[in-house]
């Protein structure tokens, strides 16, 4: 496979298609009047003057920063305009990358951490993908860490279904009122424990531990309604000494409660 060279020099030309020697090209960031430097070569170790001056042919070394936008004037050795470019993107390696939209196909992306929108399988070493993540039916992510997420936040499935992220673990909490950050955890607890309203909605669960030798109440809060599970009975439970119950919401301000209670 080839691809074709890049111009290895800029050149620039005057209106009359002549090397614009002496000429002067300033450059900016994107959209703005504020300098941004360029380079001598592919190092980026030594800026160029700004302007570059363009030598007895018109030309110069100019090498700009990875996923960086420039605005290019261009102006003749005495100073008359010959043109403005904005919003010249470069793009640079992935693991710098400017573009929103980069589509990479049978291939890939090895040592980069992830920063924006990717849709297809993210597999290999233990890594990073933060933000957005769209997967298909037949797609995975493999061997990586999930960041930046809410407690709501939700994986779907092929049909569009939210699943809320939970643990693979058991995570304690020592709330004695079950709070939003409890879903998925279990409380562990010695005094009476409050199932709060507004908190919860469907399919949201944990799990209350009572860690004294003596029975403890589980309360429903104001406008809460606990139903001791296998049976048409409401009202606070009783949970045994060293019992553990799992209340799991059901529907709006509505609990399941199971296990050691009554």
């Amino acid at each position: 496979m080839t691809v074709l060279a890049p111009q290895p020099k800029a050149q620039f030309f005057d209106a009359n298609g002549s090397p614009l020697v002496g000429g002067k090209v300033f450059t900016y960031a994107a959209g703005t009047t504020t300098p941004l430097e360029t380079y001598t070569d592919a190092s980026g170790a030594t800026p160029n003057t700004n302007p570059v001056i363009l030598d007895s042919r018109g030309e110069c070394n100019l090498w700009f920063s990875n996923a960086t936008s420039y605005k290019v004037v261009l102006k003749s050795a005495t100073d008359a305009l010959q043109w403005t470019v904005d919003n010249i993107a470069t793009y640079g390696s992935l693991a710098s990358q400017n573009s929103n939209n980069v589509a990479i196909t049978g291939g890939t992306i090895t040592g980069v951490d992830l920063t924006v929108n990717v849709i297809g399988d993210v597999s290999g070493n233990a890594g990073t993908v933060t933000n957005g993540v769209y997967l298909n039916a037949t797609q995975t992510v493999t061997n990586k860490t999930l960041t930046g997420l809410a407690t709501t936040s939700t994986i779907n499935d092929s049909l569009g279904t939210p699943y809320t992220i939970g643990y693979r673990s058991v995570p304690q909490s020592l709330n004695t009122t079950a709070a939003a950050s409890d879903v998925g955890k279990h409380l562990f607890v010695i005094a009476t424990t409050t199932v709060p309203s507004g908190v919860f909605s469907a399919g949201n669960e944990f799990l209350i531990v009572n860690g004294s030798a003596s029975a403890i109440t589980i309360t429903q809060g104001a406008g809460t309604t606990l139903r001791l599970g296998g049976t048409a009975t409401t009202g606070n439970r009783t949970l045994a000494a060293y019992g553990v119950a799992s209340v799991l919401c059901v529907g709006t301000e509505t609990f399941y409660v199971t296990g050691n209670v009554t």
